[in-house]
């Protein structure tokens, strides 16, 4: 590709909030994001292929469309709380990656390790905050 040779419009945001194509799929709000391998956002998993996009602001339901057919908001920095499974203290300053849609794991505990954000806070034994 060639270097401009005129001023382009640009079709720049923040990027802390974004609109993001949805699968076929429901999604609630709150819930970890992430984008599978055609590209379309869902639900987290611990899956291979996901790349984690952020948290859902709203619940989207597209259960009922084709992927890409509705798109749903996602915060893509910040920090949530997430469900977490024998938390500590020690978790803070670690990296955590996704089980589900709602919780987070430390690395040994994952299989696919996708990679969900850092630990900043200690809530519970059930409960993290995280820095997306």
């Amino acid at each position: 590709m060639a270097n401009l040779t005129a001023s382009k419009a640009d079709e720049r945001q923040e990027g802390v909030l974004i609109d993001v194509a949805l699968a076929a799929v429901k999604v609630f709000k709150g819930a970890n994001v992430s984008f599978n391998a055609a590209g379309y956002a869902k639900g987290s998993s611990d899956t291979a292929s996901e790349n984690f996009a952020g948290v859902a602001m709203e619940t989207v339901d597209n259960s009922a469309g084709a992927a890409g057919d509705k798109v749903i908001r996602i915060w893509r920095e910040g920090v949530s709380s997430m469900a977490a499974t024998g938390a500590t203290q020690a978790w803070v300053g670690q990296d955590v990656y996704a089980v589900d849609d709602q919780t987070v794991a430390l690395a040994a505990t994952t299989t696919n390790d996708v990679k969900v954000g850092k630990v900043v806070g200690f809530v519970s034994a059930t409960e993290v905050r995280v820095k997306i």
